[in-house]
């Protein structure tokens, strides 16, 4: 846990940012400096992370106001608005983010309200809140953050394939190796390879090293600042995640030959036509695979790693967080919208209608059946951040991922990976 620190100054958001951030310099669009005090309405300004969801954070908006007349919400989805707001002292009220190191950077130098005096903070489930804090806080105790949905990504699987060849989803490693092998005498291609799109690595890459490692406590100790690289660590890709690759290419060995070549897009085609029994996407490819079949009968498992059932655990991503900006002067209207969002009816219809999961303590199962089968593991609390959440946006991981599966040498890629987060940590002081 990180004492407390002063607020960021101009220089110390621009590093904290990154270049990324840096680079967003560009002009509030659509988010004319409103009245904050007129006629007795406080003006907020929402800043959400997520465009294609406007229209539906509309809706709720116009609900809040409606029982909070007292408040008007002006919602802005310019991602890019976040650093120069903050840098100009006209940040956003509320903000959205999909939580990840880059976030935390700005949680631990106290940007973020705390928020564990809401009720609603009693209301989200223990492992989700975990994974937000256990990038570091501002303060003892404090909740800079509240998970708004978890995005929960695993094996996507060809039912109908499955049943015609006699196969069960494997809860094993070696079962998942004995599936492969079973299709592959077959003349079905076990795993659909999108090498092409180096990201796309990213998923099987993510699966084995959440079910592998500890994550949150592996990058909590690896180090973050010069002062940390010379104080020596005890841990590094090398030595920690050397299993990893080598289970990621025995994995890759079963895509068919021109995965090289392929694209996301030649992926979500060929699988929904049938040409692969098990395709390594996210939620988010299967309106892509409905749309190009749909009739297509499709289910998702969490890959197993080891030879112990309960280990196996399914991936998420925490791809909608709720923070109040700690500078803003209408802190107690933030929170009185804050307390809406997070009311269990709102947060899991917004869940259920956008294929995720609420992250809400006792929330209702899945509606969609097709992500159904990372239900169980979600209410038990068995489940890991996707490892790519942990990487500084300086790190280049996708490109790695992509020149493991081409050239198939594990070591060159986990110490490219050891030098490559070194260099980064020594920029910062």
């Amino acid at each position: 846990m990180i004492s407390p620190a002063p607020v960021l100054s101009r220089r110390s958001l621009l590093r904290a940012a990154g270049a990324a951030g840096a680079a967003a310099f560009l002009p509030l669009s659509g988010c004319a400096s409103p009245d904050n005090r007129a006629d007795g309405v406080t003006t907020l300004r929402f800043l959400q992370n997520k465009p294609e969801v406007v229209g539906y954070f509309n809706n709720l908006i116009r609900d809040f106001e409606s029982s909070n007349p007292d408040i008007r919400v002006v919602q802005d989805f310019n991602a890019g608005n976040w650093v120069p707001g903050l840098i100009r002292g006209n940040p956003a009220d509320v903000v959205t983010n999909a939580y990840s190191v880059t976030v935390a950077d700005f949680a631990r130098k106290g940007v973020f309200a705390d928020l564990s005096d809401l009720p609603a903070a009693a209301s989200v489930d223990a492992k989700a809140q975990e994974l937000i804090n256990s990038f570091g806080q501002y303060g003892s105790g404090e909740i800079s953050a509240l998970p708004f949905s978890l995005a929960a990504a695993g094996v996507i699987y060809n039912k109908d394939l499955f049943a015609a060849h006699g196969v069960e989803v494997p809860t094993r490693w070696s079962e998942l190796i004995a599936v492969c092998r079973t299709f592959q005498a077959a003349g079905v291609t076990p795993i659909y390879g999108t090498f092409k799109d180096s990201w796309t690595l990213g998923q099987p890459f993510g699966y084995i090293a959440g079910g592998a490692a500890d994550l949150a406590g592996f990058f909590g100790r690896m180090p973050r600042d010069a002062k940390a690289i010379k104080a020596g660590s005890q841990v590094s890709f090398t030595r920690d995640f050397r299993q990893v690759p080598e289970k990621l290419l025995e994995l890759l060995d079963f895509a068919q030959p021109d995965a090289a070549s392929r694209s996301y897009p030649d992926g979500n085609v060929a699988f929904a036509k049938g040409g692969a029994a098990m395709y390594m996407q996210g939620p988010w490819a299967l309106s892509e695979l409905t749309t190009a079949n749909p009739d297509i009968n499709v289910g998702t498992f969490a890959l197993p790693v080891t030879e112990n059932a309960s280990d196996t655990e399914a991936q998420v991503t925490l791809d909608m967080t709720l923070s109040i900006t700690r500078s803003s002067p209408r802190i107690e209207a933030a929170k009185r919208f804050v307390s809406y969002l997070m009311q269990p009816e709102v947060v899991n219809a917004y869940n259920a209608q956008h294929a995720a999961f609420s992250p809400l303590a006792g929330s209702a199962s899945a509606a969609n059946q097709q992500i159904a089968g990372l239900q169980p593991l979600i209410a038990e609390g068995r489940y890991y951040l996707n490892v790519t959440n942990y990487f500084p946006p300086a790190i280049t991981y996708n490109n790695y991922f992509q020149s493991l599966a081409l050239n198939k040498d594990p070591e060159s890629f986990l110490s490219t990976l050891d030098e490559s987060w070194q260099r980064v940590a020594l920029r910062n002081a």
